[in-house]
């Protein structure tokens, strides 16, 4: 304990009783570091044993916490909305509207014109309302549990054979009651199950039986020095956290990454001076056809700031819609967005198995206006065909193409690997990972590549102050943090961040020597060579690794070597002295890996990847175990689909392989 600067809290008092005697014993202890054993308060709390024969422990931390809402933000009930009304009172709210003010009141106006329509019409219910621990849970057991304790306190003032007799008999009907009512319970909603209830539905009820709950909270943060405590503070500390790595003045990059960006621009600094049109499909104003089709695409998320929703937008009426589309050729021709329009929500979304206390172990998820987002798709559309039609884009890569999708770079390995194993040859494949990818995209650099592309006008104007003046605020619950500028990356949540990250990665492979094999979906790259000689392989690699370290410094990305990972296809013997190098680190060898979804091994036997499959088929058959009974349980259809879902996709899918 004095090694770990631990403090024993206990006091010397009986924490366990034997209920048939009375005698008490302390064996449950207390420990706390030394820097909190000062504002610690340490108590038996003898009137329960909430059915244990341990006493409950309560330890008070003297921190002057205030209480606060633990729900979040309102939601819109658009499941009872009037919409005939909607559309009737909306299209004369919109009619007031004066076209000539600049965009941003313009778009200000029509925000406030929907929003008031819409709180007329629909409800709005709180995001996190107080719900029970255990659905089970009745009132006979809270009855129950009441005469529990209270026989409890009796056997305690007086222990007696007669005492002790009743207080068993009633810790015995606490039992039978919780497990009556946690069957009942059950077997009433294994009867609901239907064809339309989904598997995750089924899973958070299992959950939920067993106590289980997503947890919502934020923790105590710690930065450094920092303890955050109250909302307000863990909202400004992870902001704080977010913007350091989204900030170019932070130190994020490396001087070789510095000297790279600087020759970057020196290369092409006359080249962001040509902004003329160049092509006028890109630049030709927005069509009600245009409107209407991404509307339809559009479907239910959280809105940004302004609270307005893709479902509010698509029911305006026809009039509406035209001065909605007004605001975007007013907005396309000159250039500029309305600030409202870069003001990104924040919500920190925890890292799987990181440390929660760390701030900088949660994912920033930007909420942006959903007009704004529109509008993207629009752009997003008119560029991916712009770039499709004219072979802009690297045929290796396969993230965010229509017609591709994560099988593509698999099969491309999986071929290659096959092949050498025909001809007893050898693949040596390199995994590769990029730091905070979004995060620090290097924003002129991606207008350079724009320019490189043919793409000026308006659509390069717009992208240009779309990234330019951005500004985040972390939300934790309904605080705000204060507002910070973003000087690096794309809001992560943007329709049109991935298609721009695309581009911005597209020729990371682009100078790689003959021979080597490469494949990227978004971020997730992969090169390899086949051949008889181990050493010659690895000697090409390491060459073809020096150009991707090259292309990181110029266009302003790092790889993390941490997470970059070797793997040898062979049935060879290769020895540990055998090892690649990314930024004159080594690289670490595995014996398997999961690339986009599939797990490979050494040998291509796909052992591991089938045994994760079956697991996952496991889970499935016990939910279908839960849910069926002799003369309860859900109905035979319903089985059928979720054995369909469950087992027999999964199954097909493993069978493309």
């Amino acid at each position: 304990m004095e090694m770990k600067n631990f403090v024993c809290l206990n006091d010397g008092s009986g924490t366990k009783v034997d209920v048939r005697t009375g005698a008490e014993s302390a064996i449950d202890l207390t420990l706390v570091s030394d820097s909190l054993a000062g504002i610690c308060s340490w108590q038996v709390v003898k009137e329960t044993t909430i059915g244990s024969d341990h006493y409950p422990i309560m330890t008070m931390i003297e921190f002057s916490i205030e209480k606060r809402d633990v729900r979040g933000v309102k939601q819109w009930c658009f499941r009872d909305a009037d919409w005939d009304t909607f559309r009737l009172v909306s299209d004369q709210e919109m009619q007031k509207i004066d076209m000539n003010v600049g965009v941003d009141e313009l778009n200000y106006f029509i925000c406030k014109a929907v929003l008031e329509v819409a709180s007329r019409v629909m409800k709005r219910k709180d995001g996190r309302g107080e719900k029970k621990i255990v659905p089970w849970w009745t009132q006979e057991c809270d009855k129950v549990i009441k005469y529990r304790n209270r026989a409890f306190k009796t056997l305690k003032n007086n222990h007696s054979f007669q005492n002790f007799i009743e207080y068993k008999r009633l810790q015995a009907k606490v039992k039978r009651t919780i497990k009556s009512a946690k069957r009942d319970f059950w077997r009433g909603f294994c009867n609901s199950v239907g064809r339309e209830t989904r598997i995750q539905n089924i899973w958070s009820m299992i959950r939920r039986m067993n106590g289980m709950k997503r947890e919502c909270d934020y923790p105590i943060l710690r930065d450094g020095d920092i303890i955050a405590v109250t909302d307000e503070e863990k909202a400004n500390v992870l902001a704080k956290t977010f913007v350091k790595v989204l900030n170019c003045g932070s130190g994020n990059v490396s001087e070789e990454g510095r000297r790279g960006k600087d020759m970057t621009i020196a290369e092409n600094r006359g080249l962001l001076d040509l902004v003329g049109d160049t092509d006028n499909s890109l630049n030709i104003l927005f069509t009600k056809t245009e409107l209407h089709r991404v509307l339809q695409k559009s479907k239910l998320s959280a809105p940004g700031k302004d609270q307005v929703c893709y479902t509010m937008l698509n029911q305006l009426s026809e009039s509406a819609k035209d001065l909605l589309l007004g605001l975007y050729n007013r907005v396309w021709e000159g250039g500029k967005l309305p600030q409202s329009w870069k003001e990104a929500v924040v919500v920190p979304i925890r890292k799987p198995g990181k440390d929660v206390t760390n701030p900088g172990n949660f994912r920033p998820i930007a909420l942006t206006s959903h007009v704004c987002k529109v509008m993207e798709r629009m752009i997003t559309e008119r560029l991916t065909y712009y770039l499709e039609t004219r072979g802009f884009i690297s045929k290796y890569q396969s993230g965010f193409r229509r017609g591709r999708n994560t099988m593509d770079p698999v099969l491309c390995l999986e071929h290659e690997v096959t092949k050498a194993q025909t001809n007893s040859e050898s693949v040596v494949a390199v995994f590769f990972d990029i730091e905070k990818a979004y995060d620090m995209m290097w924003r002129d650099g991606l207008l350079i590549k724009l320019c490189k592309l043919g793409i000026r006008g308006r659509m390069y104007g717009w992208i240009m102050d779309f990234l330019k003046g951005q500004h985040i605020q972390v939300r934790i619950g309904k605080v705000f943090s204060e507002r910070f500028l973003v000087e690096n990356g794309t809001p992560q949540g943007s329709i049109v961040s991935p298609l721009l990250f695309s581009l911005m990665i597209d020729d990371v492979f682009n100078d790689i020597e003959a021979g080597v094999g490469c494949s990227l979906f978004a971020d997730d790259g992969a090169i390899w060579k086949r051949g008889k000689n181990i050493e010659y392989i690895v000697k090409k690699l390491q060459g073809t690794i020096r150009r991707v370290e090259e292309w990181s410094y110029k266009w302003g990305f790092k790889f993390s070597v941490d997470k970059t990972k070797v793997m040898f296809f062979t049935r060879k013997r290769v020895g540990k002295d055998v090892k690649l190098k990314l930024y004159d680190q080594e690289l670490e060898r595995v014996s398997k890996f999961k690339f986009l979804g599939l797990w490979f091994d050494e040998r291509l036997t796909w052992a591991a990847h089938i045994q994760k499959v079956v697991d996952k088929c496991k889970k499935v058959l016990n939910i279908m175990r839960c849910l069926v009974g002799s003369d309860w349980g859900a109905d035979r259809k319903s089985l059928r689909v979720i054995h369909w879902v469950g087992q027999i996709t999964v199954g097909l899918w493993v069978c493309n392989i």
